[in-house]
């Protein structure tokens, strides 16, 4: 069966598409988007099986950690043990935004979302439509690029791998994407 596809609006997101995103997402979905930087995939967070599911389809044969996607700072806190505050001057500025930074992990955290060093990555995108999504579904979600291991992230929706599409629940194609910077990424050290 062919996976189900609708087109959207990055940037003025329709509503009923957001709804049907979100509905499969909460249930244990696997969404293929347009993210700010390139076509990614979308999963649950806090459910295992979505993120198992995830690591499958992009053919990752060991537990790893993710980049968690987020609402704003209230969420990321409450996935890691403690924000500093000069880090936290530095996601006020920055989020939302195309910056990713590591934290140490906290008791909320999935362990199977965290890195071996006990620390999360988490991410607050500037798009519309990853924060609608976001803020319909009201939980962290994972967001990788939509590609095979190893394989080149892409701008694309043509250049997806058969494989991923056809194992995801729902594409969402905003055509081709512009060109963008990926997200910088920082580590805190404790």
């Amino acid at each position: 069966m062919k996976t189900p596809e609708f087109s959207i609006n990055i940037n003025n997101p329709e509503e009923e598409i957001v709804k049907k995103a979100a509905k499969l997402l909460l249930t244990g979905g696997v969404v293929i988007y347009p993210s700010d930087t390139v076509y990614g995939m979308l999963c649950r967070a806090d459910n295992r099986v979505s993120v198992e599911r995830l690591a499958k389809i992009k053919g990752y044969d060991k537990p790893r950690s993710f980049i968690l996607i987020v609402d704003g700072l209230e969420m990321a806190g409450s996935l890691t043990s403690g924000i500093d505050p000069e880090v936290m001057e530095i996601l006020k500025l920055r989020w939302p935004g195309k910056l990713t930074v590591v934290l140490p992990s906290g008791d909320a955290c999935p362990i199977w979302v965290s890195g071996e060093d006990n620390t999360v990555a988490l991410r607050h995108p500037a798009d519309p439509l990853s924060g609608q999504i976001l803020e319909r579904c009201g939980v962290p979600l994972v967001s990788t690029s939509a590609n095979r291991s190893g394989g080149d992230p892409s701008l694309k929706l043509s250049a997806v791998p058969d494989s991923v599409i056809s194992d995801a629940d729902i594409v969402l194609n905003a055509g081709d994407l512009p060109p963008s910077s990926p997200s910088t990424i920082i580590k805190v050290l404790r």
